[in-house]
């Protein structure tokens, strides 16, 4: 180690923007560090010890440059980190909605703008990259994939994965340490998994991003999931219900004062966004709506928003309890989980609040096997229920080169239904070669009536309850994505990859 290393005093200090783009705030306090200036590929970095090897290390890492230490009082590093990321943080949340750049917003508290000055950091400039070009591909998800000779990093586009582009692998370390930094997770655990999550800005659109972080055997792969935070727009009208459907939804499921409206599916079928669409139709001027949710996955007008919190003991149960003494009228829990929550949700709706949820199961019929199964009394569950939801999410065809197609008389007979005319997409630069642009849902609606709610609480096994539904008019899952293949809406071989359900 060199024996002329700088000394910095609150009189010769100088910071500049590139530098502290580098390391956010809350890694420079816990290092005690302060990024002063980048010189090429060298960053000049004021710390106590400028011989401390692995806090060097640590930052070159973190960094990609080569650190270069200047020696400082622990006085100076705070006083240093308070004034310049503090002059930073203001003018982030002046102008970061308006900034044509990336603002990202690391676990709502720290803010790092990565702007075009950041190409200097390779990490940051590729992660800046990637966000952009998911946001602008319609991604709902970014996968970080380490392989043994390459890094491969893939979009999921309409529920699709797609390759996107493959790096070397010996920029993965790097990378995956800029995604933690982000997102609040530590970056010197590899051998566990982490979760996290940021805020990203850009051009007016705002993103919740939820980071996953898991060990596999090349090394640490991640994947960022991107959630648009405003509900703006979100309209039962905009989902993809028929005609029928939706006067159901309009004149039956959404009229009702109190009782629990279930969404039910597998995770990615669409359920929260129904929920969300149902409470923008509801009346929100005259009712007190409230939610717990794990995530809060849109921002809503004129309704309370909490995210749960495990750690701290804001659990489901919990913050429905809280809840019930805000005074609500509409209450939306993210997800029944446990049975404590069930029985607080079941009494919620029989004391005159309307409740919205979600449960994981297959289809309508199994919604209320399900809850039985978790513990709920038949007969609580016959008088609380108002309306089984399931739906699921397919690709829908790009009406930029929509045309008819005639479907293979195997796939006809695997879905057991009669010819036709249908339709494809042959693949255009809208759709960059796909056939699809976006997604549709397909829903089951099955209202809990008297014939229906005698089933339950005689506990009819679903496949008993599912062909009373029938016999009352419901239209299942199949019916429905079979309408809108014929419709030109989607394809036969999207219900066969995502529809499909096998019924008793």
């Amino acid at each position: 180690m060199r024996d002329d290393i700088p000394t910095v005093t609150e009189l010769n200090i100088y910071v500049d923007d590139a530098a502290l783009d580098l390391v956010p705030r809350r890694e420079a306090a816990r290092l005690q560090i302060l990024p002063m200036h980048v010189d090429g590929d060298k960053l000049v970095v004021a710390m106590v010890d400028p011989r401390d090897l692995l806090k060097l290390d640590e930052l070159s890492r973190m960094t990609g440059k080569e650190i270069q230490p200047a020696r400082a009082d622990l006085r100076v590093i705070d006083r240093g980190i308070q004034r310049f990321y503090g002059e930073r943080d203001e003018l982030e949340t002046g102008t970061g909605l308006m900034e044509p750049g990336l603002v990202v917003q690391a676990d709502s508290r720290v803010g790092a703008t990565l702007v075009e000055g950041s190409q200097d950091a390779p990490a940051v400039a590729l992660v800046n990259e990637l966000l952009e070009a998911a946001i602008f591909s319609r991604a709902s998800d970014i996968h970080f994939e380490p392989g043994a000779t390459k890094f491969q990093i893939r979009l999921r586009v309409d529920g699709v994965l797609y390759d996107h582009q493959s790096y070397p692998v010996d920029l993965h370390a790097s990378v995956l340490s800029r995604v933690k930094i982000m997102a609040g997770m530590d970056i010197g655990e590899h051998r566990l998994p982490q979760d996290g999550r940021f805020d990203a800005r850009l051009r007016g659109r705002v993103f919740d991003i939820r980071a996953s972080v898991v060990p596999s055997v090349f090394g640490e792969t991640a994947v960022l999931r991107l959630l648009p935070k405003t509900a703006t727009g979100l309209k039962l009208e905009e989902l993809g219900f028929s005609a029928d459907h939706l006067r159901v939804m309009r004149d039956d499921v959404c009229a009702r004062p109190h009782g629990m409206i279930f969404a039910t599916g597998p995770t990615g079928s669409g359920k929260t966004t129904t929920l969300y669409a149902i409470l923008t139709r509801l009346d929100r001027v005259g009712r007190n709506v409230l939610t717990i949710e794990d995530p809060v996955e849109y921002q809503l007008n004129r309704a309370t928003q909490i995210q749960v919190h495990p750690k701290i003991g804001l659990d489901f149960d919990s913050g429905l309890r809280s809840i019930l003494r805000q005074d609500p009228d509409i209450i939306m829990v993210g997800e029944i989980r446990d049975l404590e929550t069930l029985r607080m949700a079941i009494q919620s709706a029989l004391t005159g609040h309307l409740v919205l949820t979600t449960v994981h199961c297959n289809d309508a019929a199994s919604g209320a096997a399900r809850l039985i199964d978790m513990g709920a009394e038949p007969f609580l569950v016959a008088s609380s229920a108002s309306a089984f939801l399931s739906q699921r999410l397919v690709r829908h065809i790009c009406p930029e080169c929509r045309t008819e197609d005639e479907p293979a008389q195997e796939l006809l007979d695997t879905l057991g239904i009669e010819g036709g005319t249908f339709y494809r997409g042959r693949g255009c630069d809208e759709c960059r070669g796909t056939g699809y642009h976006g997604r549709l849902a397909c829903f089951e609606i099955m209202t809990v009536d008297d014939v229906i709610g005698s089933a339950i609480t005689r506990r009819e096994s679903a496949g008993e309850i599912r062909r009373l539904a029938r016999s009352l008019g419901t239209l299942g899952l199949r019916e429905d994505a079979i309408q809108k293949a014929r419709e030109g809406l989607t394809t036969l071989e999207e219900i066969l990859r995502a529809v499909w359900v096998e019924e008793d």
